[in-house]
């Protein structure tokens, strides 16, 4: 695989080829996590209508796990909440309050449901059903976690239902991480964080180099190699390689075959200047 900006002290994690689901500690009925000393049990009754966590959106979990990032009492947002996992870690590792953010109407009920079932208080979270770029939220948060959809969107392989909404975004498969910049200083409090799983097949340089650009500081805390998530295009495999094989040629996805990496990248946004 060709380079990506990283931080040389940057820990690598190899999953196996061809397994799915290898950050679980345990698979039963739910899906078994460990995070910072909690037991964590994620369920999702319905995989078509909300996405089971994958191995790239859990390697955020993982990466975050040992990180040296104080989640006692921030105020954060899971963005794309999905299934909760985020919300539910956070809470569960100390967190004021988690503002869990999907366009999918259907998340926030598993969301509630998954942070209700790991013991953690109803009235520290918030579920909220919008697209982010209507989302106005009362106050910026200190912290905001995101596992965007990666893959390229195509008409042949095209679906009208959770799955889409959380693997798909736009021909490049940009879609959400361009809103996520487009948006991030009205959502991120001066001297906050933005933590993102960042697929190297959608041009990781280039939101670092936007970011950078900005002002903010950053850092790679993991980096995750894996399959790239192809179980549920399986009658299109070919179509969504050739298109992630265009996009490679273009310099704007890197991956090895059907590998490729997941950068959990942490943003930390300028603080204020002292008025005097």
């Amino acid at each position: 695989m060709t380079e990506t900006p990283t931080d040389r002290r940057t820990e690598r994690r190899v999953l196996p080829t061809g397994e799915n689901g290898s950050l679980w500690a345990a698979r039963p009925s739910c899906g078994v996590v460990d995070f910072r000393g909690a037991r964590l049990r994620i369920e999702v009754a319905d995989p078509v209508e909300v996405l089971f966590p994958t191995d790239c959106g859990l390697s955020l979990v993982a990466a975050l796990d040992g990180a040296d990032v104080d989640l006692v009492g921030v105020r954060a947002l899971d963005l794309g909440c999905g299934s909760g996992v985020y919300s539910t870690a956070l809470l569960s590792a100390g967190a004021a309050h988690v503002t869990a953010l999907d366009v999918n109407a259907a998340s926030a009920e598993v969301t509630a449901a998954n942070v209700a079932g790991n013991g953690q208080d109803l009235s520290r979270l918030t579920c909220v059903t919008a697209d982010l770029a209507a989302y106005r939220p009362a106050e910026r948060f200190d912290l905001v976690v995101t596992n965007p959809p990666h893959l390229p969107d195509d008409p042949r392989y095209a679906a009208d239902n959770g799955l889409q909404t959380a693997l798909v975004a736009g021909h490049d498969g940009r879609a959400m991480y361009d809103a996520v910049l487009a948006r991030i200083d009205d959502l991120l409090a001066p001297g906050g964080r933005l933590i993102m799983a960042h697929s190297s097949l959608t041009d990781v340089p280039r939101t670092v180099s936007e970011l950078e650009a900005r002002g903010y500081d950053w850092r790679t805390l993991e980096i995750c190699e894996m399959d790239i998530p192809l179980l549920a295009y399986a009658d299109h495999k070919e179509t969504m390689l050739n298109i992630l094989k265009r996009q490679r040629a273009l310099g704007h996805a890197d991956f090895d075959g059907e590998r490729f990496t997941v950068h959990i990248l942490e943003f930390r946004r300028p603080a204020e200047p002292d008025v005097i």
